[in-house]
């Protein structure tokens, strides 16, 4: 037997953060990208997921890291908003989709001030990238079931700076 779904209502998306408790009141005043760690798996940026139990995991990683206690940020995105962004999207992440995996590696090996997503426009950026998260990008292996939506320009962020936002944990 199915069930049938509620109705589409284009509601906000929810995106998490996973962060320290240190970081949790700079994050929620404003996102800054100057503070963004290169060599990410699509560049310098501020990274967000659709799943919470990955942006704890992400916490708990850096809350051991640093001696912190872990902080998750949940974002209430306008899809509309979203939608005016320029985006990049990649749904799979085998092995052979080369596209993907080529992106990755460029991401991963470029230095920050050479830093470029390849475009001719935006400063070389996509405002935002989504996509598998690669687990192993060497070996090209992704985290099976993870997602990442990262946020590249000052544009991009500012649509997450000025959303509903909170700490849920």
């Amino acid at each position: 037997m199915t069930t049938t779904p509620p109705a589409w209502a284009n509601a906000p998306l929810v995106l998490y953060h996973g962060t320290i408790e240190r970081h949790m009141s700079s994050v929620l005043a404003e996102i800054d990208l100057r503070l963004a760690e290169a060599r990410n798996d699509f560049g310098p940026g501020f990274y967000t997921t659709t799943l919470l139990r990955q942006a704890q995991r992400w916490a708990e990683d850096r809350a051991d890291r640093y001696g912190d206690r872990p902080a998750v940020i949940a974002y209430q995105v306008s899809r509309d908003t979203l939608a005016n962004l320029e985006t990049l999207w990649f749904v799979r992440g085998e092995h052979e989709n080369e596209e993907y995996w080529s992106f990755v590696f460029h991401c991963r090996t470029t230095a920050r001030e050479a830093f470029h997503h390849g475009r001719a426009v935006n400063d070389g950026l996509y405002d935002i990238v989504v996509g598998p998260v690669a687990a192993f990008w060497k070996q090209k292996v992704v985290a099976s079931g993870y997602d990442q939506v990262s946020f590249h320009t000052a544009r991009a962020v500012g649509v997450l700076n000025a959303c509903e936002k909170r700490r849920i944990s």
